[in-house]
């Protein structure tokens, strides 16, 4: 398992070195202004309908189910593997249709308060992108069937591609004045993607079954995909919607908010994708489809894993939100009143880290266990807390509304996801411990940062909360038992851990 988490985190780490590198290109290159928000809509449209389904719900719906009918039959496995993407194939046919079809209605949709200008050429990306869903759809179906399989490639590494694409992209629009090559660069690296997920799924199995399957049989796996499919349908639903509204309330706040959403989110997104995506769906391949008391002991002890990094990491971006987007972004078109409305979202964003990143595992874990339902109920009132405060905040709290936003669905999630999987009587005591050290650690790296000047402030923040974590994780026992699947593995200090 270790093996397959340091594949899927060094993809990941490699993706986000790009990403960063993608990120700062186009901070540089347009800021927060008319193009920036253009392309964030006009992402957000392409994304809304495949992203979520890919992602989340096909992952959860397709993995354990494959792996149970490869216990029973190859070929029932294979046969699943064909639906699927069968069902994949439609559903990007009809929205690649429609999003080109209808893509400025969209794009109007999407941020009903941006100007005609900006609409237009939201439009005009939004039709190049949508050509990109199929490849989509079908790349991510093949890539978590190659999971089931023990290989991560296609997981670790589709980000990394797809980075590639976008900053090739804004290197294109910049150099040839040309806002459409944002879109045709990355339009060109889904569609290499997808064929090289079909060779690779043709290396480690053959496609087809080996024999002849009766219509019926297709049917019933059909229709037993279907059945587990459908309550997670709802998942990617209501998260999209969630994404609508904060679009919608970001447009009216100011065009700009729009990409310091983005540019917030992308700092956010890099730890749930460094830590908890590739623990949950290493939980899913190794235990899903079934709730052992090894199962629930596997999500125990990952969880107070995730904890441990994942709260701290929280209080420091959070207390220095503002010295995190000065260091990251602030040149070219970057400007002052730039870094101020993303270092608004961030500060809320990062501080609800912890609850995000371990809720975001939580959920992974209920649909590993098949609990499709109760996961589809959680984030329900998640998003819907999340889609109150935006719309009932917006006036008063500017664009730190959407960071708030998202603290409040981070903590509803968390609390909830936390109670359905019975974790309150095992965990709740070292959660105790883990929130009373962070106000140490919030309390020291707050004088850090408002005692220093930029950006000493942050790099003293940085140091003494490394410091502080790396000794408490030896002394105080609960945080030392579970920092030993990570701090065992530094040979420095392995043998403490002994």
């Amino acid at each position: 398992m270790a093996r397959n988490v340091f594949s899927i985190a060094i993809g990941n780490l490699a993706s986000k070195g790009l990403g960063i590198v993608r990120e700062l290109l186009f901070a540089a290159s347009f800021g927060t202004g008319d193009t920036a928000a253009a392309f964030r809509i006009a992402q957000t449209g392409f994304q809304l309908p495949s992203q979520a389904l890919v992602g989340d719900a096909l992952s959860a719906g397709l993995l354990p189910l494959y792996r149970k009918l490869s216990a029973e039959s190859k070929d029932s496995a294979r046969v699943l593997v064909l639906v699927a993407c069968f069902y994949g194939l439609i559903f990007s046919a009809v929205v690649t249709i429609l999003l080109y079809l209808y893509s400025e209605s969209a794009a109007r949709f999407i941020a009903p308060a941006v100007e005609p200008s900006v609409l237009a050429v939201a439009s005009g990306l939004l039709k190049v992108l949508a050509l990109a869903t199929p490849f989509y759809v079908l790349s991510g179906t093949i890539s978590f069937v190659e999971a089931s399989f023990g290989s991560f490639g296609a997981i670790a590494w589709r980000p990394v591609l797809l980075n590639v694409g976008s900053i090739a992209g804004v290197g294109l629009a910049v150099l040839f004045h040309v806002d459409h090559w944002l879109a045709t660069a990355i339009l060109i690296s889904h569609v290499l993607f997808f064929m090289w997920t079909v060779l690779e799924l043709r290396r480690l199995d053959r496609l087809m079954p080996e024999g002849p399957i009766a219509v019926t049989v297709v049917r019933q796996i059909g229709s037993r995909f279907a059945r587990n499919m459908l309550p997670l349908l709802g998942l990617p639903l209501i998260a999209q919607v969630n994404v609508l509204v904060e679009r919608i309330v970001s447009s009216w706040i100011g065009t700009s908010v729009i990409p310091s959403v983005d540019y917030s989110r992308f700092i956010a997104d890099t730890t749930v994708q460094l830590i908890a995506m590739p623990l949950g769906v290493l939980t899913m391949s190794k235990h899903g489809g079934v709730d052992t008391k090894e199962a629930r002991t596997h999500i125990r002890d990952v969880s107070a894993t995730i904890v441990l990094i994942a709260f701290p990491l929280a209080v420091i971006i959070s207390q220095n939100a503002e010295d995190i987007i000065r260091t990251l972004f602030a040149r070219g078109a970057f400007n002052e009143q730039s870094i101020s409305s993303t270092a608004d979202v961030l500060r809320w964003m990062g501080g609800a880290l912890g609850m995000t990143i371990t809720a975001y595992y939580l959920v992974k874990a209920l649909n590993s266990q098949l609990r499709n339902v109760e996961a589809l109920m959680i984030t329900i009132a998640a998003c819907s807390a999340n889609m109150l405060v935006n719309v009932l905040l917006w006036r008063s709290y500017g664009a730190q509304t959407v960071g708030m936003a998202v603290a409040s669905y981070s903590m509803v999630l968390f609390t909830l996801s936390f109670t359905r999987l019975h974790l309150w009587r095992e965990l709740g005591p070292f959660l105790a411990v883990v929130v009373g050290c962070c106000f140490v650690q919030f309390v020291l790296t707050r004088y850090l940062a408002e005692g220093l000047a930029y950006p000493y402030g942050l790099i003293a923040s940085c140091v003494a909360t490394l410091v502080l974590w790396g000794v408490l994780s030896i002394v105080v026992p609960p945080l030392r038992t579970a920092a030993r699947p990570v701090l065992c593995r530094i040979p420095v200090i392995k043998s403490v851990f002994r």
